[in-house]
């Protein structure tokens, strides 16, 4: 038996049926036992009042109301009619039962059009007296506004286009015209002058911007105090792209401070108890939303930013897998981190190509198999000068790749963020300081920042691409929240693409949480789940040796004790057959030229440790013994630090010892010029293409690709069938 739908459609003919049914069964249990017919009057009396009571409820004017009682009192009355005049089912009732039904029906449609049109009539009306009280407010704002800016800034005849309070009620954007000739810069010179005329509260303030168009100016003041109060970091955790826009907390009028990292490079700064620290962390968690970037750490401080999400993982077990992808807690773990991401940025380029052309672009598609790397680093005021040359390179040279830095400092100084390093830099934020020069530094080319606008812990400054400067307040994530978040979002983090992973330096990546872990972690027990990262053979990364020591282990290209070559010292007897001088009749690149006088070209001969073949033509490659003049110094542009250990090599001597230890891979000028920084040389990149072009003109080595995929590979390595292009 099929269930009944008490929850039909109850249409206008339903409606009619069921009023005339149940007023024929009414008059007829009536008629039949007896009861007074007044009765049936009584009940549709009732019914009337019910009907009108409920339509009030809903809304109905008066005219339906009255309607709809009018349908119950005639029901009752034809219904009393007929149990008192004789059997309701008789002819003449029922034809009369069936007019007034056919009336009610056909007379309902004219009643909800006329509803319907008196409804839209009152709405008018009742919105074309709110318009006019608006406008009439709005007048009046207007004139306050347009007598403000003549009398604090001097601006006479300025037209107020809107005046629009904000959504939350803290606070309403005034668009104005100015006059013919003024700009927006010469009003946003009054804001605190503004304020105090507003006689706003402490943490209030206002804001001015250009507008849509030139000679139109954006006035946003905020009349309550947002930012002294805590803004919860949202709930949402859904997955995002790095190539989506975050927010990283509100500006004073609700709207989202924005952030970015997927093309440009970030600079954040702020004093002890700023809320930098949070900042970070709430940047942190916007990346770890992501599925297609890691998150590489840089803090040689105690590891204090990688910490917070490790912990969920590394002690409590909540998850499987670190959010963290690489944690640099020390000097020659951030040279192994950067050197890594230096031969990443150069492998990409050579092998992405075609990726890249599938994409139609000039940069790489950041994807979940092929992620975008975000290295964030805190505090460098105390990296070495070799280390803040490798991150301004990595900020050079990989965004097409897909290789970005955020840099953090307790400082906006020249001594803790080079000035590269913050040109570099699209996205910057800065929170409370003391000494406001330090955000006109982070914020060089824009009006000077005034930090009482910021006063509060959490609050500061944020300029992304393009806008200026403006006040915000960081969203707070306490440690419940940030273990929350790693428990979520660890079974979707991306992990690093196989051709990345093959770098030279990739050898100690695939042990990075053997060696990191147990240092973070000193006489902690680790959780079970961490073993699969931590039970693997420990490859320790190459060390810089003590301050002065003439670094042995290449740390630009990864050559180490017992590589081909490594043992021989500069000179030593093994280099100087390593690396004969060879006098050539080939005239050096006029870029190699402009370096100055320098001994000549030293060329790497031989790569397999054995004793080279001394020349059999002695009177074309080596002077006579007698008529041997000593060597030029190489220019002060080119000396490497003094060391107290064994002659160093010149420039040049040390640009072969790259390419020697580049192996097959190969290298190429912009790699060499950043690794011979590393090392402590200041040759520049024009010179050392300069030397390329002499040694692959004489064979010493052999150019693969061309144009801007150009490398080069030392012909000891290079085999008979490898294009010499």
């Amino acid at each position: 038996m099929p269930d009944l739908d008490w929850h039909g459609q109850h249409t206008l003919n339903t409606a009619t049926a069921t009023a005339v049914t149940s007023a024929l069964a009414a008059s007829s249990l009536t008629y039949v036992t007896g009861v007074h017919p007044m009765w049936d009057m009584a009940v549709a009396a009732g019914g009337a009042v019910g009907a009108a009571m409920d339509g009030a409820r809903r809304g109905r004017i008066g005219g339906t109301l009255a309607y709809r009682a009018g349908l119950w009192l005639a029901a009752g009355g034809w219904s009393s009619w007929a149990a008192a005049g004789g059997p309701p089912w008789s002819l003449h009732t029922l034809a009369a039962l069936a007019g007034a039904a056919l009336a009610g029906r056909l007379s309902w449609n004219a009643v909800g059009r006329y509803e319907s049109a008196e409804k839209l009539r009152r709405r008018k009306a009742a919105e074309t007296a709110e318009q006019a009280e608006r406008q009439e407010r709005h007048d009046a704002w207007g004139d306050q506004w347009k007598d403000r800016l003549a009398r604090i800034a001097k601006l006479d005849d300025c037209k107020i286009v809107a005046i629009q309070p904000w959504t939350a009620n803290t606070g309403y954007t005034v668009e104005t015209d100015l006059p013919g000739g003024a700009t927006w810069g010469q009003l946003k010179r009054f804001e605190d002058a503004l304020g105090s005329d507003l006689r706003l509260d402490e943490g209030c303030g206002v804001e001015v911007t250009g507008g849509r168009r030139k000679g139109t100016a954006i006035i946003r003041v905020s009349t309550v105090n947002v930012m002294q109060q805590d803004i919860p970091f949202p709930l949402d955790l859904s997955p995002t792209s790095i190539d989506d826009e975050f927010a990283i907390g509100l500006h004073r009028d609700g709207t989202p401070a924005l952030g970015s990292l997927a093309f440009i490079c970030g600079l954040g700064i702020g004093d002890t108890g700023s809320g930098k620290t949070n900042t970070l962390n709430v940047i942190n968690a916007q990346l770890l939303r992501t599925v297609d970037a890691l998150v590489w750490h840089i803090d040689t401080t105690g590891a204090g930013l990688s910490l917070p999400w490790l912990n969920s993982w590394a002690i409590d077990g909540t998850h499987t897998r670190p959010v963290i992808d690489w944690s640099a807690h020390t000097l020659d773990e951030t040279r192994a981190m950067l050197t890594m991401a230096l031969q990443i940025i150069e492998t990409r380029k050579r092998r992405y190509q075609q990726l890249m052309r599938k994409a139609n672009d000039t940069k790489l598609p950041a994807r979940t198999d092929v992620p975008e790397i975000v290295i964030v680093v805190d505090e460098t005021a105390d990296l070495p000068g070799g280390i803040k040359q490798q991150i301004e390179t990595v900020m050079n040279t990989g965004r097409a790749v897909r290789v970005r830095v955020k840099v953090s400092s307790l400082r906006a100084t020249s001594d803790s963020i080079p000035v590269p390093v913050k040109k570099r830099a699209k996205w910057r934020w800065g929170m409370y300081v003391t000494d406001p020069e330090e955000l006109s530094y982070l914020f060089s080319g824009f009006q000077q920042v005034d930090p009482a606008d910021a006063p509060w812990p959490g609050c500061g400054f944020n300029a992304y691409g393009t806008t200026k400067p403006r006040p915000f307040k960081a969203f707070v994530l306490e440690p419940d929240r940030m273990d929350q978040i790693a428990a979520a979002v660890s079974s979707r983090r991306p992990v690093l693409d196989e051709i990345s992973r093959s770098v030279p330096y990739g050898r100690y990546y695939e042990s990075r949480w053997a060696r990191v872990l147990p240092a973070l972690y000193e006489g902690e027990t680790l959780h079970q789940g961490t073993r699969t990262y931590t039970d693997v053979p420990v490859v320790p990364v190459p060390t810089a040796g003590a301050p002065g020591a003439r670094v042995r282990t290449n740390l630009a290209t990864g050559a180490t004790a017992g590589g081909p070559g490594a043992e021989i010292k500069p000179g030593s007897p093994s280099w100087d057959r390593l690396f004969p001088n060879r006098a050539t009749n080939s005239t050096p690149a006029p870029d190699a030229q402009r370096e100055g006088p320098s001994k000549p070209l030293r060329l790497v001969v031989d790569n397999t440790g054995r004793t080279p073949q001394e020349p059999t033509d002695t009177a074309e490659n080596e002077p006579p013994a007698e008529e041997h003049q000593p060597e030029v110094a190489a220019p002060a542009a080119e000396q490497p630090p003094a060391s107290s250990s064994a002659p160093m090599p010149s420039a040049q001597d040390a640009a072969m010892r790259l390419l020697l230890d580049a192996g097959p891979e190969g290298t190429g000028p912009s790699r060499m010029e950043a690794d011979l920084k590393t090392l402590g040389y200041r040759t520049h990149r024009t010179t050392i293409s300069g030397w390329l072009r002499v040694w692959a003109a004489s064979a010493e080595v052999r150019q693969m690709g061309t144009g801007t995929q150009a490398y080069y590979v030392h012909r000891s390595y290079a085999t008979p069938q490898t294009p010499n292009n």
